[in-house]
């Protein structure tokens, strides 16, 4: 019996003992959790301002943002706007002339070659090529290149890239004649070749201004031509031709080497030309 009350007495005891130790783990759980809460209020309380500082900052970032933005908008209307109101210029037009072969038809050809566009075979005793750059101010614009020549023409636009069309059969047919329409782009590129054009009576070449031109730059090129520096009588010639048809002589046409001459001027209206006139001596290409 006096056993039985020592085992009740040992459960009621580590009973006390449980329930205390449970109560203090609480106590202990409450103390932490309530310090903890405090702590992380204390720490709210300390970076609220930041926090604050950090989000006002990102607003006005945004807002600033947000005006750059409807600022370039406004530019880039204004701009465009400004463009539909620009006039139209050529801002610069370059003539390059290579001349390969220069010969007297009594002495007979300098070869035959098949013309695909004509489909004939020609004698060619004269060659040259026509480089003509011209450069807009903006790509709205539509132009016509046009090639024309005593002897025969065959033009390529090169850039942009256009095959040639002809609306009719006998444009097309035409030996000393080539027109093409171009449109929307600030600069063209084309390179024609003139077959027998520079002959006797028709020893000059010219650049008619498309547009009004700021800038006019010719150059012609002898250099491969064989016995150069016997070719001619005396130095070549220069003018312009005015829109009412007048021809005035002009000053400034530069020799660079032996048979290469160069001739730039300036703000030439639309239909204006350039012209550089060549004295040949024929008879010494019949020697």
């Amino acid at each position: 019996m006096e056993e039985y009350y020592n085992i009740e007495t040992l459960l009621t005891m580590l009973t006390g003992i449980g329930t205390l130790l449970g109560f203090g783990w609480f106590v202990i759980a409450r103390h932490y959790k309530s310090n903890n809460e405090q702590k992380l209020l204390k720490l709210e309380n300390e970076h609220r301002d930041e926090l604050f500082r950090i989000q006002k900052e990102q607003e006005k970032n945004k807002k600033d943002w947000e005006s750059a933005m409807e600022k370039e908008k406004e530019s880039l209307e204004l701009e465009l706007d400004e463009k539909k109101n620009v006039p139209l210029l050529q801002e610069s037009k370059t003539v390059y002339v290579k001349y390969l072969h220069i010969k007297n038809p009594k002495d007979g050809p300098v070869y035959t070659k098949y013309n695909d566009r004509l489909e004939e075979k020609i004698d060619v005793f004269s060659e040259y090529h026509y480089f003509r750059f011209n450069k807009y101010n903006i790509k709205n614009n539509s132009i016509k290149l046009t090639d024309t020549s005593s002897g025969i023409v065959d033009q390529n636009i090169l850039f942009p890239w256009k095959k040639l069309t002809f609306t009719d059969l006998p444009s097309k047919n035409l030996k000393g004649s080539i027109s093409q329409n171009v449109d929307n782009s600030d600069c063209y590129f084309s390179a024609t070749t003139y077959y027998n054009g520079f002959n006797e009576g028709n020893e000059d070449i010219g650049m008619k201004m498309e547009m009004d031109t700021l800038e006019a730059r010719i150059i012609v090129d002898f250099s491969s031509i064989i016995g150069l520096k016997k070719l001619f009588t005396k130095e070549p010639d220069a003018y312009k031709f005015e829109l009412d048809g007048t021809k005035t002589k002009l000053l400034g046409l530069e020799k660079i080497s032996e048979g290469v001459y160069h001739l730039v001027k300036y703000n030439l209206k639309k239909d204006e030309s350039l012209l550089v006139d060549f004295h040949v001596d024929w008879n010494y290409l019949e020697k």
